[in-house]
């Protein structure tokens, strides 16, 4: 049942047994919640089921903590979960919402996800249910994505090293099309991210700031990739690695280079 319904719901779930007939287009979000919904009953029961044949109790707050993430589809933090508990009047306590997602995730309800170093977040695992995700390196939008010919090349090459693969889960880091649209010509080297290369244009500041820069190999026309933010920003520049502040990035003004782009002028 839950396949044919999540079947649906990925062939635009124009119908099922339990929908009216003959749904026009424009209802079609409606309709996915609706199975959502039905989906999200279905799990719960197995939860429940789970629970009577692991001996396991729950309490009615932290029951409450597993409908409200029944209730929602996507990456889904415990913050998020407490939030909305609040809204409802209910407290919650964040380790025992960490638990009981934790236990979700024991159950085979939801898995467990860090993206690039945020997290963690949850998201539902439907049974018979396997996607990637791009990551938006800019913005941090997620978006999951299913691709048999992708997924046939990852196993192709696991292939070839002799490897014999249960299963993939890739995120693809990049630069979402909005963040892209919103990009100007140049901008501040700080405001690259971790895997981005860019071309120096222009630096700001005094003389002796630029000579330090030019001591650096940070001159106009050289290509840098940022390797690392976390801390101070770490570059590759000629074939080096250096580290700057995120004050002195500020003053380097970079024009991004599109990976599309540069294998053109290769």
């Amino acid at each position: 049942m839950l396949q044919k319904i999540l079947g649906k719901i990925r062939a635009g779930c124009s119908s099922c047994e339990s929908c009216p007939d003959g749904l026009d287009e424009n209802k079609s979000e409606e309709v996915k919640g609706l199975c959502f919904e039905k989906l999200h009953q279905e799990e719960k029961n197995q939860f429940i089921k789970l629970l009577k044949q692991t001996g396991r109790i729950l309490s009615r707050e932290e029951m409450a903590i597993v409908d409200e993430f029944l209730s929602h589809e996507g990456h889904i933090s415990p913050d998020f979960i407490i939030q909305r508990l609040e809204e409802q009047g209910q407290k919650a306590d964040p380790h025992e919402v960490e638990d009981v997602l934790n236990l979700l995730c024991r159950y085979g309800l939801a898995q467990k996800v860090n993206l690039n170093g945020t997290g963690p977040w949850y998201e539902h695992l439907h049974l018979g249910e396997k996607h990637d995700h791009l990551l938006c390196t800019r913005c941090g939008k997620v978006v999951e994505f299913e691709d048999e010919e992708f997924k046939r090349q990852m196993k192709k090459s696991a292939s070839l090293h002799g490897f014999q693969p249960l299963f993939q889960k890739t995120t693809i880091y990049g630069i979402c099309e909005k963040c892209k649209r919103k990009q100007s010509g140049t901008l501040p080297l700080s405001a690259l991210s971790v895997g981005e290369r860019a071309l120096i244009v222009d630096l700001a500041g005094g003389s002796k700031l630029k000579k330090k820069l030019s001591d650096m190999g940070l001159v106009i026309n050289e290509k840098v990739e940022v390797l690392g933010k976390t801390g101070p920003i770490i570059l590759s520049v000629k074939g080096s690695r250096i580290a700057i502040g995120k004050g002195i990035a500020q003053k380097i003004l970079v024009c991004p280079i599109l990976p599309e782009k540069e294998n053109l002028d290769k």
